[in-house]
């Protein structure tokens, strides 16, 4: 199964707006830099919806249907810019 969207940046308000579009029926792809942070919202709040766990942001674009929808829920400035450079290939 693919998601409709990833979210990539699972702090306080990536990972409540994952959230929120799992309890809306979307499927969702999860990555966060620290898994830890990605296990810790799938254990708490796993039963909330549909996620898919990934490590990389490899795995997270392979997780996607097509077209590809990502939210960068990263701190702004040069870690966004470094996280869209990495997904651009």
């Amino acid at each position: 199964q693919k998601a409709q969207i990833g979210v990539t940046g699972l702090a306080v308000m990536g990972a409540n707006l994952a959230r929120n579009f799992a309890r809306h029926g979307y499927t969702v792809a999860l990555h966060n830099r620290s898994v830890g942070k990605t296990d810790a919202l799938l254990a708490a709040h796993g039963s909330e919806g549909s996620f898919i766990r990934t490590e990389t942001l490899a795995e997270l674009v392979d997780a996607l249907e097509s077209p590809r929808r990502i939210l960068v829920m990263v701190q702004a400035g040069a870690a966004v810019d470094a996280v869209i450079e990495a997904l651009v290939p």
